[in-house]
């Protein structure tokens, strides 16, 4: 039997004792991929504990808690932007204890496994997922290299996430994530991600990272990606545990497009029917695109019928030339169409949305005005705005750093990704600021 610490080093978008009683999804909710690892260690009998930086004070609480666990292993989750709060966690814990053994997963390492190793902080680098192998390294640490591959899960045999390991999770759970005007889910709300993967190659997002995360070996020793989903019976499985054991009156899921079969879809809304789900009151938020949604006009209807809600929309531009430098697939009109179908059915939108987008022909200021008028025209319950980040493993990231484009670098500098900061040259951010809707403005 092993002791783990596991860190969720996620300070980039939220903050050290964050306000829970401050609407944001990045401070509230849980982080699932460390909840799977817990339920995975934990079923083959390790001790489990967590060290989220969002609820501790600083740097000194966290090595007061690494001291007080004395942990066997260190395992970090790690997305790009968090990667210098990654490294500090594990330099900060060998230092507390000595002997301890580090371990970096998660999509930056399976990405930049390299970068990892060059820190010499990491004594291992898991690549892809952790459900199978992680447990085994952490029994037999001799069996692995330093840099290693974790075994593909059947995502129907392994452990439900184990939500409890966050101590303060009755509190999260009870707290309003989204802060929409004039809106709230029915509390309590969890998390749920039903597939894994997503097929698209839009060139802004760090889908090529994730097609290495989701992956299986091939007969030539390659890696090929793999998007799978969980059966409706295991879905529905954990929405009854939830409802059961937290009183969850809501759910919120984190699939990259959740309509990617839509016949599962149609079986899943049959089954919150049958079983009584529905009729109890759940309610659900998920993720689509407005193509697949201008596809699956009726399947919307079953969905809003089964207790959707809320549907969070890629729109990203209403501009033609954006969205096929974006690689979108998707049409301005699509867009729109979307837009209507969701209202048709009583869903309400919420507006996903880039601006500041120079392209191989420089920033066009009508790019932006042409997103900002089409999205002020659909009426979302909710606007989104980011400003464009290059992102490292993102198929457009070369073209920005090779062009000398960027002007911070979100894997060395953690504050900037979710920042409304300027990312690029050639953008005039003043103007963003002016156009930038905000929804106090727009009740």
């Amino acid at each position: 039997m092993a002791k783990i610490l596991l860190v969720n080093p996620a300070l980039a978008y939220s903050e050290w004792n964050a306000d829970l009683s401050r609407p944001s999804p990045d401070s509230v909710f849980i982080r699932l991929g460390i909840a799977y690892l817990a339920g995975a260690l934990k079923a083959r009998g390790h001790v489990v504990k967590l060290a989220d930086l969002r609820m501790l004070l600083g740097w000194e609480e966290y090595e007061r808690l690494v001291e007080h666990v004395s942990p066997d292993f260190v395992g970090i989750s790690i997305h790009s932007v968090e990667f210098a709060y990654a490294v500090e966690a594990a330099r900060r814990a060998k230092r507390v204890v000595p002997g301890v053994k580090t371990i970096a997963g998660g999509v930056h390492p399976t990405m930049f496994p390299d970068e990892c190793v060059a820190q010499e902080v990491f004594d291992y680098v898991l690549k892809g997922e952790g459900e199978i192998s992680l447990p085994l390294l952490v029994e037999n640490p001799s069996r692995f290299q330093r840099v290693f591959w974790g075994e593909t899960p059947d995502l129907d045999k392994i452990p439900f996430p184990d939500r409890d390991i966050w101590p303060d999770l009755a509190v999260r759970l009870n707290c309003e994530p989204f802060g929409i005007r004039g809106y709230r889910f029915p509390l309590p709300m969890a998390e749920i991600i039903s597939t894994r993967g997503c097929p698209y190659q839009c060139t802004f997002c760090c889908g090529p990272g994730e097609h290495q995360v989701y992956t299986r070996p091939s007969p030539d020793g390659s890696r090929k990606p793999i998007i799978r989903g969980r059966s409706v019976k295991n879905v529905v499985a954990e929405i009854e545990s939830l409802m059961e054991r937290y009183g969850v009156r809501s759910v919120m899921f984190h699939d990259d497009q959740f309509i990617l079969n839509p016949k599962w879809v149609e079986q899943f809304t049959e089954s919150l029917h049958s079983r009584g789900i529905v009729k109890a009151g759940l309610k659900w938020v998920t993720s689509s695109r407005a193509d697949i949604i201008c596809r699956n006009d009726g399947l919307l209807g079953k969905m809003a019928a089964a207790g959707l809600e809320l549907l969070i929309i890629g729109f990203e531009s209403f501009s033609p030339r954006i969205l096929k430098w974006f690689r979108k697939g998707v049409t301005a009109e699509e867009n729109f169409r979307a837009a209507e179908i969701c209202r048709k059915h009583g869903v309400k939108v919420w507006a996903n949305y880039i601006l500041g987008i120079p392209t191989d022909t420089g920033w066009h200021m009508e790019d932006d005005l042409a997103t900002v008028e089409g999205v002020l025209r659909i009426k979302p319950v909710h606007y989104s705005p980011a400003l464009y980040t290059p992102v490292p493993g993102s198929l457009l990231y070369p073209f920005y750093r090779d062009n000398g484009l960027i002007l911070t670098e979100c894997s060395g500098n953690p504050n900037d990704r979710g920042a409304m900061v300027p990312k690029v040259k050639g953008v005039d951010y003043e103007f963003l600021k002016a156009v930038m809707m905000d929804d106090s403005a727009f009740v």
